[in-house]
């Protein structure tokens, strides 16, 4: 009863702090600067990879977030179409890789979880944020989901927001865009090969 006495008290403050934090006056610009510095894809044996970097400026703001228990999530998108002369573009890969960093108070340490499986802990934000700036070559395609030759137009993303925290202690900045951001779709062509 008293352990949950204190988890309780324990957000309610997390939830003043973040109030505070809004009216402090955090803004979109403020809140991070995110960017696609690089962005391509690598034929390996069991099909295609991205290799993507990433930069990642957090404010002391979500920094302070962060360090207080609200889990944040980046999730890198990307997309291969093919152009049709007689139609729309053919959709042929569209995939996702999230990364999410929370706090946690009882090691002083920062948990990173990939794709809801992989969990890694690190010491520092700024080591946890390391896969998401330079995430590992996730497979994209299966060797046989691309047409040899064929050339492809490939959109990469980054997103950045909150992870889902209980409804009763959602304020309205946690839907804000303050607490939101995204890169512009870094786009190149690459044509499939066999090697």
């Amino acid at each position: 009863m008293i352990r949950r006495s204190t988890s309780l008290l324990r957000q309610l403050m997390l939830t003043f702090l973040l109030a505070l934090l809004a009216l402090a006056g955090t803004s979109v610009s403020h809140a991070a600067d995110v960017e696609v510095k690089s962005a391509k894809i690598e034929s390996s044996e069991e099909g295609y990879r991205l290799a993507a970097v990433f930069s990642i400026e957090l404010s002391d703001g979500l920094r302070k977030a962060i360090k207080e228990g609200i889990p944040v999530s980046f999730t890198t998108e990307i997309e291969l179409t093919r152009s049709r002369w007689y139609w729309v573009d053919e959709k042929v890969v569209r995939s996702e890789n999230t990364v999410k960093i929370a706090f946690n108070e009882w090691t002083q340490q920062y948990t990173v979880i990939v794709n809801n499986g992989l969990q890694q802990t690190f010491p520092s934000l700024d080591s946890a944020l390391n896969l998401v700036l330079r995430p590992s070559r996730w497979l994209i395609a299966e060797k046989s989901l691309l047409t040899n030759g064929a050339t492809y137009n490939v959109a990469v993303q980054l997103r950045m927001g909150l992870s889902k925290i209980p409804m009763h202690f959602q304020i309205p900045t946690f839907n804000d865009s303050n607490w939101s951001q995204k890169t512009e779709w870094k786009r190149f062509s690459f044509k499939a090969d066999d090697k």
